[in-house]
């Protein structure tokens, strides 16, 4: 997985994909990671890694990852740090050459980049799922499923086109399930050689094959390890990263990737008409409906027969946009993106306010956790500015990009964000976010409390955010032990978010800002490796009895 391999082999392993619909090694009462510190944790691996696979240490945490410790939905939202603990350094993992449109068996290069200053080499673990499982082969081909009975004769995935080895030394399929990529012994210890003339980073090559018809939105997961070389090397010399990007089906004849054929498709495919030269651009291979390699008659037939409408209802950058994305973009955007902190005030940051520098340009500083901004929590105390939320916003998709694109002193309310490092591709996640991804609770009628995004949620009440999170501890205590434990403690004391002074834990964060845990919990943390668990497709009433459990901690 992650930045270096360092995965139990498989026989060490007591946790499989939970895709074939077996338990993970964390589910049980008695798991290995359930209970202790970090430390011990990562004793009881490195025995299980030492003693187990029966081989040297170094050497069977380099050799390969087991398969579902990317983040993925398919291993429930595990990442590296179930063994190697929460470790986090100053690199990162990026997923490159990855399509923003995929179209039916098209294969695509792709290459995990791994860049960490402090370490000295790196490995990795990448897999390509869909939203929801779905039977592959077998009498219910295609249908959705929950369990490996549902799909006779075949079997219940996320997982979603194949992935084809480029270079077998360095790469290999994770314990021979080939829906997960991981690096090899070679490939990790060929990144330690080459390491310092990389630039503190490496890359692998691996190729995907995209499935043969429209599998809805496709995400590549990708994990991976850093380490420090030599004898020394344990498990806490290592840090851990993930990233991921998502891609939507490629229509044909729909040029421009808004999921509509229209006008504006007509006048790509005008311009690419008989053109061999332009079909070098992706823009004509999208109206070459037929695939033979030329834009012709029978591709303007094809595009007529589809046309659906005389302009696209909907910016294609905002349906293309990544909401979970957007809401990692809404906190510390910079930490996400990598590019430099931003320095000086943000110029509508207001006077009254208490903040200064950096945590001025975090959107959440003015429009809040909450969304309402001065209507919500922000409405007084260390936080308040005045400026409204976000929530419920009656302006477009392009006039919000346009306002926030906007130079302050031309555009009353402009927010600048391009010129203070936020590329488009970001903006436009945060406004998918804003619009269509803001959570609230009920309030009134029998889901008093549950989690919502629109009144008609609500069975006979309102989505205002008004009522507190109704949720089960008992049912959040399960999912808290096999999902955030881990990392965070039994207690939720293992992280500190404070200081040795002024400690904030998992269940003061539950308890004094139920509208962050949330946020987090559903999105991720800019910055650190904490997993998106709405990404992998849990059910929102999961992050309500999560947040209840959580509540009961000590703070």
């Amino acid at each position: 997985m992650g930045k270096a391999q360092f995965f139990l082999s498989e026989s060490a392993q007591s946790r499989t994909d939970v895709a074939s619909g077996n338990d993970e090694c964390c589910a049980g009462a008695n798991g290995p990671f359930r209970r202790g510190t970090v430390t011990q944790r990562l004793l009881v691996a490195t025995a299980l890694a030492t003693v187990v696979a029966g081989i040297p240490i170094a050497l069977g945490l380099r050799s390969g990852s087991g398969p579902g410790f990317n983040g993925g939905a398919a291993g429930s939202g595990f990442t590296c740090a179930v063994c190697h603990g929460f470790n986090i350094g100053s690199g990162f993992v990026e997923i490159l050459d990855a399509p923003r449109r995929y179209r039916p068996g098209m294969v695509y290069d792709l290459t995990v980049r791994i860049e960490a200053p402090e370490e000295d080499g790196a490995g990795f673990e990448l897999s390509a799922e869909r939203n929801g499982r779905f039977c592959v082969g077998g009498d219910n081909d295609g249908a959705s499923c929950s369990f490996a009975s549902n799909c006779p004769g075949g079997k219940c995935t996320n997982h979603t086109g194949t992935f084809v080895l480029q270079d077998s030394l360095r790469t290999q399929f994770a314990s021979g399930a080939h829906n997960y990529v991981t690096s090899t012994l070679d490939g990790v210890d060929d990144s330690v050689s080459t390491w310092a003339a990389n630039g503190q980073s490496v890359e692998f090559q691996v190729q995907w094959q995209a499935p043969n018809a429209d599998a809805g939105p496709v995400t590549l997961f990708a994990a991976a390890n850093a380490l420090l070389d030599g004898p020394s090397f344990t498990f806490v010399d290592t840090r851990y990263y993930a990233n991921h990007t998502t891609f939507q089906f490629a229509r044909d004849s729909d040029a421009d990737g808004d999921l509509d054929v229209d006008l504006r498709d007509f006048a790509t495919l005008q311009r690419c008409f008989s053109d061999m030269d332009l079909l070098t651009g992706l823009e004509c291979t999208y109206v070459d409906a037929d695939g033979d390699g030329a834009v012709s008659l029978v591709d303007v037939a094809l595009a007529v027969d589809t046309l659906v409408g005389p302009v696209a209802t909907l910016p294609p950058a905002y349906v293309l946009a990544d909401s979970v994305r957007g809401g990692l973009m809404y906190d510390r955007w910079w930490k996400e993106t990598r590019v430099p902190q931003p320095v000086g005030d943000h110029p509508l940051y207001p006077a009254i306010g208490l903040k200064a520098g950096a945590a001025t340009f975090r959107c959440k500083e003015c429009h809040g956790w909450d969304y309402r901004g001065a209507d919500g929590a922000y409405g007084s105390g260390s936080h308040f500015t005045g400026i409204v939320g976000v929530a419920g916003t009656s302006r477009t998709p392009q006039e919000l990009f346009d306002l926030l694109t906007a130079d302050p002193n031309v555009v009353p309310g402009g927010h600048d964000m391009d010129a203070f490092g936020m590329s488009e591709r970001d903006i436009w996640d945060v406004i998918k976010m804003v619009r269509e991804d803001v959570m609230f609770t009920c309030s009134g009628g029998l889901d008093a409390g549950r989690l919502c995004r629109t009144d008609v949620e609500c069975d006979g009440g309102i989505c205002d955010g008004n009522t507190a999170v109704a949720g089960n501890p008992a049912v959040g205590q399960g999912w808290f032990d096999n999902l955030c434990q881990s990392c965070h403690g039994l207690d939720g004391q293992e992280l500190n978010f404070g200081t040795v002074g002024d400690p904030e834990y998992l269940g003061t964060v539950a308890n004094s800002n139920a509208p962050e845990f949330l946020h987090v919990v559903r999105f991720g943390h800019a910055g650190f490796p904490m997993p998106s668990f709405q990404l992998v497709g849990f059910d929102k009433q999961v992050f309500a009895d999560i947040l209840t459990y959580a509540a009961t901690l000590p703070q």
